[in-house]
């Protein structure tokens, strides 16, 4: 997935395409507040332009890499929204993450990936 961070992307748009793309949510913020979707991304970044991620790209790496290089605070969540995945998931493995985990589940996962 390229993400190409310019004057026309909306924060919902982002989210829609890394959806489609991994399967999972993306949060996105501007100070502690999480952005309806109407915004554009240009607006809260402090950089514009492309980043490409791939799936084997854990969590934790994808969320400091949008923080570093464009000033975007994100957080990465299960399909529905529920929980936060985990840092050293990569963001192919976000489709693991049961509907509403639980903190057992997220555990359980936890221990898969410290393998």
């Amino acid at each position: 997935m390229e993400i190409k961070i310019d004057g026309r992307l909306l924060v919902s748009t982002l989210c829609s395409r890394f959806k489609e793309e991994f399967g999972g949510t993306l949060r996105v913020y501007q100070g502690n507040k999480r952005l309806t979707g109407a915004e554009k991304v240009a607006d809260i970044a402090t950089a514009t332009g492309s980043y490409e991620c791939r799936g084997s790209k854990t969590v934790g790496g994808f969320e400091k890499d949008l923080l570093d290089n464009f000033g975007l605070k994100v957080q990465v969540a299960s399909a529905d929204d529920w929980v936060l995945a985990l840092d050293q998931m990569t963001l192919a493995k976000l489709p693991d993450i049961p509907k509403q985990a639980t903190k057992a589940d997220m555990e359980s996962l936890k221990a898969k990936y410290a393998k």
